[in-house]
């Protein structure tokens, strides 16, 4: 598949939404023009789950802090037409409540987002904790950030790759993992654990994760990438007959610490391929070692016949 794309707003403003009309507070809508990954002719989901997330703010009290968002991408979504985020209440308690997002283009529902949200609470005594350390990275110092292409959301994001991947042996896709430092290519005025750095942070779940699948096995998602640095005119042609996510789901554990602006360290796992699927677990530690979120992504994966995988 080999396209062009076209410019796009930057970071701030992807995740934008607004009332789709003054006298209604439960419908929002895009505000400024969508666009799809290098190569693929769907729009980006990591921008509809935030624009999704945000929309759902816009109606939450301001003393409710997400824990966890689950997305299911049930129609591709095309460049051009608008998006409009159906927000309804399905609980609200003492201590929580969920809200349900129906994205819909063309009346059509292309993305389904059940989003759950815990109450602010001063800290008490008898409290189970612990977290994952963030691990230690191995990274060329004099190596420059990837700016363009996957992992940035066309880019809005930059980051750099740790030399190797951790494994058992580097033969068996279930055994890699793969781990980068990525954050924001400009940076958000606003300070660390606002909306903003949190709808960014959603975003960028999204960047590298469904090319992880096949990552594993050797393949690139990229069988040919002009960043366009020269012309203008950028174009990508990818490995796969097909490459989509399925559902998506993120657990966020320390909201406050969300901070785009600076590294991030990112851990993606393939434990399971198979029926033209494939499963992803990633985690993203802020730049102190403090662990934010952790997610989940179902990939569908078509290979075109001519290509091997190194293990099937």
């Amino acid at each position: 598949m080999d396209t062009n794309i076209q410019a796009i707003p930057g970071l701030e403003k992807a995740f934008a939404v607004r009332p789709s009309s003054d006298d209604n507070n439960d419908i929002f809508t895009n505000v400024h023009s969508l666009w799809c990954p290098l190569g693929l002719n769907a729009v980006f989901g990591g921008v509809l789950m935030s624009q999704a997330l945000n929309a759902v703010m816009q109606r939450v009290s301001p003393s409710s802090i997400v824990h966890s968002m689950h997305c299911h991408f049930v129609k591709a979504t095309r460049v051009g037409t608008p998006v409009f985020y159906h927000v309804s209440r399905v609980s609200q308690g003492k201590a929580s409540s969920v809200y349900t997002v129906s994205a819909r283009q063309n009346d059509h529902d292309v993305l389904i987002v059940t989003v759950s949200f815990r109450r602010a609470s001063a800290p008490v005594g008898n409290v189970l904790k612990h977290a994952v350390p963030k691990p230690e990275l191995a990274l060329d110092d004099e190596m420059e950030p990837h700016r363009y292409g996957e992992g940035t959301a066309r880019s809005l994001f930059e980051f750099k790759m740790a030399t190797a991947s951790i494994g058992k042996g580097d033969s068996d896709p279930e055994t890699k993992y793969f781990r980068r430092i990525v954050r924001a290519q400009s940076n958000l005025a606003r300070p660390s654990g606002s909306n903003e750095h949190l709808l960014a942070l959603v975003c960028m779940t999204d960047t590298y994760t469904a090319g992880t699948v096949g990552r594993a096995h050797g393949i690139p998602v990229y069988t040919r990438f002009n960043a366009g640095l020269k012309d203008g005119n950028p174009q990508a042609q990818v490995a796969f007959k097909a490459l989509s996510t399925v559902a998506h789901t993120i657990h966020f554990h320390n909201v406050d610490h969300v901070c785009v602006n600076q590294w991030m360290t990112e851990e993606l796992h393939c434990p399971w391929a198979g029926h033209e699927r494939g499963l992803v677990i990633s985690r993203v530690w802020s730049s102190d070692g403090v662990l934010l979120a952790t997610c989940s992504q179902e990939v569908l994966v078509r290979l075109p016949q001519d290509i091997i995988p190194a293990r099937l």
